[in-house]
Order: structure tokens, then sequence, then C-alpha cells
């Protein structure tokens, strides 16, 4: 299953939204960048948390087809345990969006 996740890494289906900032053993920081109406195809992220760096709005759709906009707040943080096992894609319905997203490798 694992490799599966692997393959589907925001880092792999979006590689020029998505930048690795910083990276050693224990984390990995990447910065997801977003123009107003681009879409993110589905796609998982490793355990962790995301810190939005500004305000904005998207819609977030499951593998199932479920869908729903959310409302984004600077400074908002958001945790995963699933680490690569839940998949999602992601539209911007608003103007730029950037946020941080720190995945835990232990």
């Amino acid at each position: 299953m694992a490799a599966k996740a692997l393959a589907k890494h925001i880092l792999k289906v979006a590689p020029k939204s998505a930048k690795v900032v910083f990276e050693n053993d224990a984390v990995r920081v990447i910065v997801i960048t977003m123009n107003k109406g681009q879409r993110i195809p589905m796609h998982s992220h490793n355990k962790g948390f995301s810190y939005s760096l500004n305000a904005g709005k998207i819609r977030s759709t499951s593998e199932d087809g479920r869908s729903r906009a959310i409302d984004v707040k600077r400074g908002e943080i958001s945790w995963s345990e699933t680490d690569g096992m839940e998949t999602h894609a992601v539209e911007n319905l608003g103007g730029v969006l950037r946020e941080l997203s720190i995945e835990f490798k232990r």
C-alpha cells in the first residue's frame, strides 16, 4: 500500500505547485502554491500538519466523489494522521493560496 500512496503523493502529481523547502531525516517541509482556479489531482500527504500562509477558499474532493468547499483562514493548522492513506483532489476557488505542509518521517 505504501508504494501506491507514494505514487500519489502531492510532490508527484503537482511538481510545479509543491516544492520542498527543507528536508532532513525527521521532517520534510513543502510549500504549496495554488493560483485561482488551479486544480491539483488526486493525491495524498504523509503524517503531519499543514499551516495556511494566507486566507482563501478551496474545494476538496475525496476518492469516493464527495466534495466540500472549505474557507481557509490565514494561520489555520490542520493535522493528518493518515500517512499517505487518505486521498483527495483540491481546486482553488479564490486568489493565490499558499500553505506549508510539514510531514514527519518518524
